[in-house]
């Protein structure tokens, strides 16, 4: 099944604890452009891409083929966690990683032990939806090719490479995933700004913040 740009379903792999889903009635313009790194696990979307099978009125009812990209590096290995743990109807899950990985077989825990796929733009662009779990540099090569076309997937980015862009959607699911709406590559903040964003959105609603400082002291942690 494919899905089409005017479909109505985000599904979001916030956190390790959340299942898919958002609220489509709030909209945000407070999404701030973060700095470089990678947001934990992340967004995503959509219905029927051409003509789509009778299944359901539902779209949450339907079933999806997703490809991790970098599968097999942290961001990716918290990605396939996510979909374990989600209520989300996963008809196929694919891995795909470099030469190096593919191959070989990982544990995916409900999905069963799956082999490293090399990456390649059309085998990828065979799945509804594909999260990038790799570096700026990897997205800005590929992520347009895997989701341009009508027959292509819906690509949820986790590096910085398009966060900047004001074509492309920056999104938090509870905050603003209505602007997924009509694109099918999506861009996510970096894990300060995305966890930062849910504790100010409702200070924002009430009082309408201009700006926002933070200061991270990641490396004290390590």
């Amino acid at each position: 099944m494919k899905f089409s740009t005017s479909a109505a379903l985000l599904l979001a792999v916030s956190s390790a604890s959340t299942a898919f889903g958002f609220s489509p009635a709030i909209r945000s313009s407070f999404v701030t452009k973060p700095s470089n790194s990678v947001h934990k696990a992340t967004a995503q979307h959509f219905n029927s891409r051409h003509q789509m099978s009778k299944r359901s009125s539902s779209a949450i009812s339907m079933s999806y083929s997703v490809g991790v990209v970098g599968a097999t590096g942290a961001v990716g290995k918290e990605i396939v966690s996510c979909l374990n743990k989600s209520s989300l109807d996963v008809s196929k899950l694919r891995i795909f990683g470099s030469e190096r990985s593919a191959g070989t077989t990982r544990d995916a825990g409900k999905f069963g032990d799956i082999e490293v796929e090399l990456f390649d733009v059309a085998k990828a662009r065979e799945c509804d939806v594909v999260f990038l779990a790799v570096s700026g540099d990897f997205a800005l090569e590929h992520a347009k090719a895997l989701s341009e076309g009508d027959d292509g997937a819906v690509v949820i980015d986790n590096s910085s490479a398009f966060r900047y862009d004001k074509d492309i959607p920056l999104v938090v699911p509870e905050i603003n995933g209505e602007c997924t709406k009509g694109s099918k590559l999506i861009a996510n903040p970096n894990c300060t700004t995305a966890i930062g964003l849910m504790a100010l959105w409702p200070i924002h609603k009430l009082f309408k913040l201009k700006s926002v400082i933070m200061s991270v002291r990641r490396s004290l942690l390590y």
